[in-house]
């Protein structure tokens, strides 16, 4: 009797795409196309700047580099958003067309843009990059375990990521730096690197954020033992996400899954639920203009909601606390934490500044409790403010942990309408483990 060999659960290869899996450079490449604009059309920034929240939004329409100033172009033109991601190519072919361009003379001007801007502010061109939280410690765990091997697989120019890695710490040698000097699809260069690294086609794991690059791997018979993931927070839409999930031969891989064992990136992620806070993206703050006139009628409600907002960052932010100091978060939790809390704090302060609210006027007087927040500076666990404060009296709550059991009833004019028998559990995650 023959028995199937075990289900291996980790790579030997690991081959990332890089913009959208490892670095968000959606603000690089708005400016990047902005430049290639001006130099190609003569087109001014400010008629390109208030197509940045749309350029951003139809961002994985985009395959390669020179498509972003074509893209661009095209919004200026005014070209319905709703035609171009109903079909791109089409409109893509058309608008070369249009515009009497090629792709090879937009490639090389996007180049020359990034090259010069490099050699005259390499700085400010690295900082419009942005690694995703956690990323880059991830992949130092990663090369300092040996295995897998990582393999950047991109469009992008290799010289490009390799200078934005550089940044970050990481050295990968040149040659697992596949760019867009490669010239050959996707699939084509990992079927290279198979022959080259002499391992079985299921021993490498693939990782992209466009679904249409895993499908033409997909359809390659040779690649089929490959593992595929769809990095659900890169440059892909809702619906592209839904479809890999129902797709038995492909993987949705969470940001939260990429720093844990590799058994985990095999589990789908499990539907999110209840209330999400994150920090806002630059081109969505951007939307919302200060007037310099008057008050902002809405400015009355944003106060209330940015009050809670900053409530349960604080109150997040000692868990973390509590929680790094039992030990029970590893370097890359703890750096991936702190930068989301950091940039939910900018955040919150901006969204003060363009409605004109003081930032003090979030913390409220709630009389004998005492205030909401503390009066001065963050709240630290183990640390009471002397004159007391809601956010302090609910951190202990939680930290100690309560069960709220009762009876409800609700109605009107003396009528009995509603009926509720409660049990809530409040207290920290921790203590559930």
């Amino acid at each position: 009797m023959e028995f199937a060999s075990p289900r291996r659960m980790s790579p030997r290869i690991l081959v990332l795409d890089f913009d959208g899996v490892l670095c968000d450079g959606r603000a690089e490449y708005f400016a990047s196309s902005c430049r290639v604009c001006a130099q190609v059309w003569g087109l001014a920034p400010a008629q390109l700047q208030p197509l940045q929240p749309v350029f951003d939004q139809l961002r994985p329409l985009i395959e390669t580099g020179w498509e972003m100033p074509l893209l661009l172009w095209g919004l200026q033109q005014g070209i319905p958003e709703d035609a171009l991601r109903q079909d791109w190519p089409g409109w893509r072919q058309r608008l070369l067309q249009q515009a009497g361009v090629s792709e090879r003379a937009l490639a090389q001007a996007l180049d020359e843009v990034r090259d010069r801007w490099l050699a005259e502010d390499r700085q400010g061109w690295l900082e419009l990059h942005r690694f995703y939280p956690g990323v880059t410690a991830w992949m130092r765990q990663v090369q300092a375990a040996g295995e897998p091997r990582l393999a950047i697989l991109s469009t992008k120019e290799g010289r490009f990521i390799q200078q934005l890695l550089l940044r970050e710490g990481i050295q990968l040698p040149r040659h697992r730096i596949l760019g867009k000097e490669v010239r050959a699809p996707k699939a084509a260069t990992l079927q290279r690197l198979l022959t080259a690294a002499q391992v079985a086609p299921e021993e490498l794991w693939f990782v992209e954020d466009r679904l249409q690059t895993l499908r033409q791997v997909q359809s390659v018979p040779e690649l089929e033992p490959v593992l595929l993931f769809l990095a659900g927070w890169g440059y892909n839409l809702p619906e592209e996400r839904e479809e890999a999930a129902r797709d038995p031969r492909l993987h949705l891989l969470s940001l939260e899954q990429l720093s844990q064992p590799f058994e985990q990136w095999l589990i789908p992620p499990p539907p999110s639920s209840g209330l999400a806070i994150s920090p806002a993206e630059p081109q969505e703050l951007s939307r919302v203009q200060a007037s310099p006139d008057r008050k902002r009628p809405e400015a009355g409600l944003a106060s209330l909601v940015l009050t809670l907002v900053e409530l349960l960052r604080q109150l997040m932010e000692a868990q973390v606390v509590r929680q790094m100091e039992a030990n029970r978060l590893s370097p890359e939790q703890i750096e991936r934490a702190g930068s989301s809390l950091q940039a939910l704090r900018q955040q919150i302060r901006q969204l003060c500044a363009l409605l004109e609210i003081d930032p003090a006027d979030l913390n409220l007087d709630l009389g004998d409790l005492g205030t909401l927040l503390p009066r001065q500076g963050d709240y630290y666990p183990g640390q009471p403010d002397g004159e007391g404060s809601l956010l302090e009296l609910l951190d202990r709550l939680i930290n100690t942990g309560i069960v709220v059991d009762g009876e409800l009833d609700l109605g009107l004019a003396d009528l009995s309408l509603i009926h509720a028998r409660l049990q809530l559990v409040l207290t920290s995650s921790a203590k559930l483990s």
